[in-house]
């Protein structure tokens, strides 16, 4: 894996997870040529794209936005995902709940619980429960907990919060494991897993509908990766800087047009209004409190457009006990020092509870768009223009026009912000609205113009590569796979065929595992004909006997803990051919594989000792460790041996620590051959064999024991026969 990264190393975590740095992005900067680009801002943030709109731009840093993200992660719901493919809402609902899991979204109330959470989130119950309408035509359909992607409670005793998710620390801990492994061979040039910096990818060489080749700089030096010299021909390239720097790398490698729809169109963000206010704390039934507390909810429904369509919106509220204008200035602040702790509690207002309402409307894509169009896209400057090029490639350019629904609907949000608000007093005086600099007892004449903000300080832009089933009318597939390059892939919302109503965040990470799916499923090795797969990324068929368990990753299965056997239950094989592939992580993994091996569920529950002298173990183990002796290099418990029955008659085929092995192992009668990586090691005639039928087993062999397989498939076999379809299930 090679990740080219266009910022230098900033920070290992997210923001919000240290203390203060002064690193917060920047107010957004308007940049129609190069000559007006402010250059890098507060440490990293920089505007490589021109546009008729201002925008904050990009981090450029390992993580890149994410490192400031505020961590609203709704899902999309149904309605949103109506013009989506029916594989990708699939993929989505599937995943959903794994990947608020893995950022800290599941336990909504975590980061927030407390009375004063509690009563905004009541309040607005009470509003949605008494009508289904803002206005006439702004449904109120659904309010939810705030779903911010922070876990401010300790998962156990003596333990810290995790604070904000951030992918920071995973990748670093992976790269330092991947050049541990490398380093117990001393052969750096192993190494599976590189983060190069200060790296700027230039365009992508596309041969024939396939890209062979990577022009960037390296610190300002142009350079050029190719295949077969630096890159693998079988190399799997995933564009994931963004949506608009995407889809300019995209437009200057392999651009396409398929009739009216062209890669650039259908670019959407959102419509973003933002109104505070602040209520009395007794009108939400709040005493006056010593605790600076905050509380946030979702609010979700429905636009009516004046031609009838219809569109989704959605609502972050986020309430705050602090004096003051700013709701959000505790919550985006973040671990606190002692300091200013003191400082924070005694800011709280004793009398009101400040509340700001987001807005967030679903903007419209328009799929024909292109450079003359009355709607937004994204093309290309021109790049021989020094004013408006890099000085080695064009810059993208970013058109945004709303559509006159965009700006129906976007009044609607801004006038049901303040029609929302309104609700939670109890009597006249209960509720102030903030504008022209100061607290006001009537709401704006004017919510439109009070409350409108840019359309470019979101960084939800998205649409722009969207995918489809039908490659004429859609730039990408449902795995997020471009229709015309057979190894290129996108990741982030420029795949997004709607923008839908939701902060893209937990979208786009979902749609990132599949197309990591995506790339393993184009990267296995072809399986033997007429073979079956006995693992296809569910345990349904397997049961574990003994201790430890296997993880699962996609289609490898890795031991955990030990002693133990997973066996697959549903079949038993008397003659077959047996291939899968394993690695080990470091010479003192041990393994094997069983075959052969009696119904464990017969013996003593979850007794896997049976399967020792009634079956045959097919031997994994670097180091051929005999525990008994306490010796190394036993021939009988090698790598190929049939365990403490027939050795090897090679010990040097083995690969290293992280290297796929295969075996193929051939059962006919009394006679097992075992072949490692394409070497017959073992051709043994048992005269008295143990067994003549049974099951195969993978073997956790002690805890700290870390051996992975795939591709585990079998064919059975009738002597005398070369071709047989495969076992059916009895």
């Amino acid at each position: 894996m090679l990740l080219l990264d266009a910022g230098g190393y900033l920070a290992p975590t997210h923001l919000q997870n240290l203390p203060h740095l002064g690193l917060n992005a920047p107010d957004t900067a308007l940049v129609t040529r190069n000559d007006l680009d402010p250059g890098t801002r507060n440490g990293v943030w920089g505007i490589p794209w021109h546009s008729n709109e201002p925008f904050t731009g990009l981090a450029y840093c390992p993580g890149g936005r994410s490192l400031f993200w505020g961590g609203w992660s709704p899902r999309l719901m149904p309605a949103d995902l109506d013009a989506w493919p029916k594989d990708a809402r699939d993929f989505l609902n599937t995943n959903y709940p794994d990947v608020e899991r893995e950022i800290g979204v599941q336990d909504k109330a975590d980061y927030l619980s407390g009375p004063l959470n509690t009563a905004i989130n009541a309040e607005l119950q009470a509003v949605a429960a008494g009508t289904n309408a803002i206005l006439p035509e702004v449904s109120l359909d659904i309010v939810e907990e705030a779903p911010i992607a922070v876990q401010a409670n300790s998962p156990g005793p003596g333990l810290f919060s995790f604070d904000k998710f951030s992918s920071g620390p995973m990748l670093l801990e992976s790269i330092r494991d991947d050049i541990a492994r490398r380093w117990t061979s001393n052969d750096n040039s192993r190494r599976r897993f590189f983060l190069v910096p200060r790296c700027h990818v230039i365009r992508l060489q596309n041969n024939g509908g396939r890209i062979t080749g990577i022009d960037l700089t390296y610190n300002g030096q142009f350079r050029s990766l190719s295949a077969p010299v630096n890159l693998s021909p079988d190399c799997q390239i995933v564009l994931a800087a963004g949506t608009i720097e995407s889809t300019r790398l995209a437009l200057e490698s392999f651009p396409i047009s398929r009739g009216a729809y062209s890669m650039g169109a259908n670019f959407m963000a959102h419509l973003r209004t933002n109104l505070t206010v602040r209520v009395r704390r007794s009108a939400l039934g709040l005493g006056a409190s010593t605790t600076l507390e905050q509380g946030g909810a979702i609010v979700r429904g429905e636009i009516k457009n004046p031609d009838g369509s219809k569109r989704r919106y959605h609502f972050q509220v986020l309430a705050s006990a602090e004096k003051g204008s700013n709701p959000e200035a505790t919550m985006w602040t973040m671990v606190p020092d002692i300091d200013l702790l003191r400082n924070l509690l005694s800011n709280e207002d004793p009398d009101w509870v400040a509340i700001v309402f987001r807005g967030l409307g679903e903007m419209d894509g328009d799929k024909r768009a292109r450079p003359g169009s009355t709607t937004s896209f994204v093309n290309l400057t021109n790049g021989a223009d020094p004013l408006q090029g890099d000085g080695l490639s064009a810059r993208a350019w970013v058109q945004f026009a709303p559509t006159p629904n965009d700006y129906a609907a976007w009044r609607k949000l801004a006038t049901s912000a303040v029609e929302l608000a309104g609700r939670l007093g109890k009597s006249a005086g209960d509720v102030e609205y903030w504008y022209n600099g100061g607290w006001q007892s009537a709401p704006p004449a004017d919510p439109f113009a009070a409350t409108k903000d840019q359309l470019g300080n979101t960084h939800h832009e998205a649409g722009t590569l969207w995918m489809g089933d039908d490659p004429a009318t859609s730039i990408t597939g449902p795995t997020g796979r471009f229709h015309h390059v057979s190894n290129a892939y996108v990741a982030g919302p420029a795949l997004f065929p709607t923008v839908g109503s939701a902060n893209p965040s937990l979208t786009g990470l979902a749609l990132a595992r599949q197309i990591s799916v995506a790339v393993v499923e184009a990267l296995k090795p072809a399986p033997l004909p007429r073979s079956k797969l006995l693992y296809a990324g569910s345990l349904a068929d397997w049961q574990m006997s003994g201790a430890g368990s296997f993880l699962q990753v996609y289609d490898i299965l890795e031991s955990v803990g030990g002693p133990g056997l997973l066996w697959y239950t549903r079949e038993s094989f008397s003659d077959f051919v047996l291939e899968f592939e394993w690695q080990y992580a470091s010479r003192t993994d041990n393994s094997g594989v069983f075959i052969r091996v009696p119904n464990l569920n017969s013996s003593t529950p979850n007794d896997w000792m049976a399967a020792i002298d009634q079956s045959y173990e097919i031997q994994i183990d670097p180091r051929g460790y005999n525990s008994e002796a306490k010796k190394e290099n036993d021939p009988l418990r090698s790598t190929g041996a049939i365990y403490n029955i027939n050795a090897p008659t090679r010990t040097d085929i083995e690969k290293g620590p992280w290297q796929w092995n295969t075996f193929v192992i051939e059962a006919i009668g009394n006679r097992i051959k075992v072949t490692l990586n394409d070497v017959l090691v073992n051709d043994f005639t048992d005269a008295k064999p143990r067994s003549l039928r049974g099951h195969i087993a993978l073997q956790n062999h002690h805890d700290g024991s870390k051996v992975q397989f795939r591709n585990i498939r079998i064919k059975s076999v009738v002597p005398g026969v070369t071709e047989l379809p495969v076992a059916r299930v009895a």
